[in-house]
C-alpha cells in the first residue's frame, strides 16, 4: 500500500485533533448524562423540556428542515473544522472536464451519490466548507440528506442545519430538486455504516435504487462519489454484529463498534482522505417514471461508474491493492 495513505501527525497535531473532534460530540453527549444523572424533579423537568424543543423544532423549523438553513461562514472557516480537514489531509482528486463543463451551465444540479458512508462519515461535514472551491456555482445551492434523528439532538442540530443537511425524506429530497438544489447523499446508509470494515472498501448499493428513480424521475443526473479513507478512518469490530444487525434492521439504532486515535471512538485516525467524481450521468426512460426494466439499467450503469471510479483513481490515492466490494 502507498505511504500516502497515513499520514504524519506530530503529537502536537493529533492532541489538536483529539480536542477538535471531541468538541463536537462531548456537549450533546454530557447533556444526556447530566439528564441521567440528576434528581428527578429536574430529570422530568429536561425531559419536558426536550419534548418541548422537538415539537418546536419540527413545528416553527419546518422550513429549515425541509429546506436547509446553511451558514457558508461556519462550514468554511470554523477554526475546528480547520483543524480536522488539515488533520485528515482532506482534498479533492481531479474533476473530470465533463462536470466542470456541466457545472457551469444554468441551472445546472445534480445528485452527488457519496460512498462508502464510514464509522461516522465525518467526510460529509467537512467537505461541504470546501466545495466552494472547485464546483463554487453548485455549492450555492447544495443540500445534504441527513437522518431525521439528527434534529432532534440540541447542537447537533444546528450543526448539521448549518452545515446544509435537511431531512432525508423522499418528500424533501423531491422538494429540493424542485427549488433548484443540488443533493448530496450516502444511498448505503446505516447499513454500510455497520458493515464497514477497516483494510477493506465495502459499498452497500445492490438494493439501494431509490436515489437513481428519484434522478431519473426528476431528470436530475447522478455523480458517483467515492472518499478514500473513509473506510480507514476507524479500526472495526464484528463483535455482536448479528445482533446489532438486527437493531439496525428493525429499530432503526446503528452502534458502529468502532476505535480511532489513541482507542477513541470520535476521533478517527490520521488517514489521507482524498474525494473524487465521476461525470455526471444521464438516464434515459420512456415515461414519467421509470419502469422496473430502465431502473435496473441505470442503477446497474451507475455501479460500473462507481467501479471505473474507484479502480481509476485507487493507485494515486494509495489503495493499489484493493478492490471495491459492492453489497
Amino acid at each position: 500500500m502507498a505511504a500516502n495513505v497515513d499520514n504524519k501527525r506530530s503529537l502536537a497535531e493529533k492532541a489538536l485533533a483529539l480536542v477538535a473532534f471531541h468538541t463536537l460530540f462531548i456537549p450533546p453527549i454530557l447533556l444526556v448524562l447530566t439528564i441521567l444523572l440528576a434528581p428527578s424533579i429536574v430529570k422530568a423537568q429536561a425531559i419536558l423540556l426536550y419534548i418541548a424543543f422537538v415539537f418546536w423544532s419540527g413545528c416553527t423549523l419546518g422550513s429549515e428542515l425541509k429546506y436547509g438553513n446553511p451558514w457558508r461562514r461556519f462550514s468554511e472557516d470554523f477554526p475546528l473544522f480547520h483543524t480536522m480537514r488539515s488533520y485528515l489531509g482532506l482534498g479533492f482528486g481531479p474533476l473530470p472536464n465533463e462536470l466542470i463543463e456541466a457545472e457551469t451551465k444554468e441551472g445546472a444540479q445534480f445528485i452527488f451519490a457519496a460512498f462508502p458512508h464510514g464509522c461516522g462519515s465525518e467526510f460529509r461535514i467537512l467537505m461541504e466548507g470546501m466545495m466552494h472551491t472547485i464546483l463554487p456555482d453548485v455549492h450555492r445551492r447544495l443540500r445534504t440528506l441527513a437522518a431525521s434523528v439528527l434534529f432532534r439532538i440540541p447542537v447537533v442540530r444546528e450543526i448539521a442545519l448549518w452545515t446544509g443537511c435537511v431531512d432525508a425524506s423522499r418528500k424533501t429530497a423531491e422538494r429540493n430538486l424542485d427549488k433548484g438544489h443540488s443533493l448530496v447523499v450516502l444511498p448505503g446508509g446505516e447499513a454500510e455504516q455497520l458493515m464497514t470494515e477497516h483494510g477493506r472498501e465495502k459499498v452497500y448499493l445492490k438494493s439501494r435504487k431509490g436515489f437513481i428513480k428519484l434522478a431519473m424521475r426528476k431528470r436530475c443526473p447522478v455523480v458517483a462519489v467515492y472518499v478514500f479513507g473513509s473506510s480507514d478512518m476507524f479500526r472495526t469490530s464484528r463483535f455482536l454484529y448479528g445482533p446489532r444487525y438486527w437493531l439496525m434492521k428493525n429499530l432503526g439504532v446503528c452502534i458502529p463498534l468502532c476505535r480511532g486515535l489513541i482507542g477513541s471512538p470520535m476521533c478517527p485516525l490520521p488517514k489521507k482522505t482524498t474525494v473524487v467524481f465521476s461525470a455526471p450521468m444521464h438516464f434515459q426512460m420512456a415515461d414519467h417514471s421509470p419502469s422496473d426494466k430502465e431502473l435496473d439499467v441505470a442503477h446497474d450503469k451507475f455501479m460500473q461508474e462507481l467501479i471505473g471510479l474507484f479502480n481509476k483513481h485507487k493507485s494515486s490515492c494509495g489503495y493499489a491493492d484493493r478492490e471495491i466490494e459492492i453489497r
